[in-house]
């Protein structure tokens, strides 16, 4: 896993990044720190616990890695990704990762803000060059819950949509 940031642009409730100091939320690899991680290692996917959108360089970064053929999952919570889409060229070795907790109340209340879920929504919904692949990662309690939980019917309404439903996300 590769984590040029741990900053988020949101502030969930039970997350714990709120409660570290700015001087570590600030940090940020550099492009060439990126590219340097993964060299040694076979093709991975790579995801940031932080809000990978909010990295100045992260269409450089991104066009690096998959220049490198090192597959790129970027886990975002789509605040920003209507926004930044156009850096991104689509390739076989990206796609997007689009969290969310359950259907718009639970993942608002989750996220400790009305209207997150509209907005991931939306971003998902916006048409999109044919090789720009979107996931879903539901929140691992989807695998204890009852068939038509509501989290079950996320996963529905995924697929209806053509976004693949990626593995839990813990």
């Amino acid at each position: 896993m590769l984590e040029p940031l741990f900053r988020c642009n949101l502030a969930c409730v039970g997350c714990g990044k709120i409660d570290y100091p700015d001087a570590i939320l600030n940090r940020r690899m550099s492009a060439q720190e990126c590219w340097d991680a993964p060299m040694n290692a076979a093709p991975r996917w790579w995801r940031s616990r932080g809000e990978p959108l909010i990295h100045k360089e992260i269409g450089e970064i991104v066009r690096g890695l998959v220049a490198r053929k090192k597959f790129v999952s970027l886990c975002t919570n789509a605040l920003l990704l209507e926004k930044k889409l156009d850096l991104f060229e689509p390739s076989p070795y990206l796609f997007f990762s689009v969290h969310l907790d359950g259907l718009k109340d639970h993942h608002d209340k989750a996220v400790s803000q009305k209207g997150v879920f509209d907005r991931a929504v939306s971003a998902i919904r916006r048409p999109r060059p044919a090789l720009h692949r979107q996931t879903s990662t539901p929140p691992s309690s989807t695998a204890t819950r009852p068939r038509r939980s509501p989290n079950s019917r996320l996963h529905h309404r995924a697929r209806r949509r053509r976004v693949d439903v990626a593995g839990l996300c813990l």
